[in-house]
């Protein structure tokens, strides 16, 4: 148990320098920072896990509560990522064009224009023996 406590400890010290090292390169920078907050979330998970044990009278036959928490940490992590990755993707995008150019009636004045260069000639579908079109 020693080994394991040291090895992440390890791990997270190796980590932690090469996330806060001075890289040019914003990928590698957001996924080392996403691979330490999911590795951190687990170690919670696994923290909050270990102190469940103390709630039992035989805390050797339910150490998989650490293995839960920690799995659990580690999904929690994931799913926090996940959501600030693709928020950073849309406050780019809205961030590049102007909110003016989205307007609602800009968009209704567009569609009315153009709608005749949008819609295409009749679909065709089937097989041989059966064909259907719209």
């Amino acid at each position: 148990m020693k080994n394991w406590l040291f090895g992440i400890i390890i791990f997270q010290l190796l980590t932690l320098n090469m996330a806060f090292a001075q890289q040019e390169d914003d990928i590698m920078k957001n996924t080392q920072n996403d691979i330490l907050l999911v590795a951190g979330a687990g170690a919670g998970g696994a923290i909050l896990g270990l102190s469940t044990l103390s709630f039992y009278d035989k805390a050797s036959m339910h150490v998989s509560n650490i293995w839960t928490g920690a799995a659990i940490g580690i999904i929690a992590g994931v799913i926090f990522v996940a959501y600030s990755s693709a928020q950073k993707g849309s406050e780019e995008l809205q961030g590049a064009i102007p909110s003016e150019a989205f307007s609602t009636s800009e968009r209704v004045v567009w569609h009315r224009g153009n709608a005749n260069l949008l819609s295409s000639g009749p679909v065709q579908y089937g097989t041989q023996l059966w064909q259907s079109s719209f």
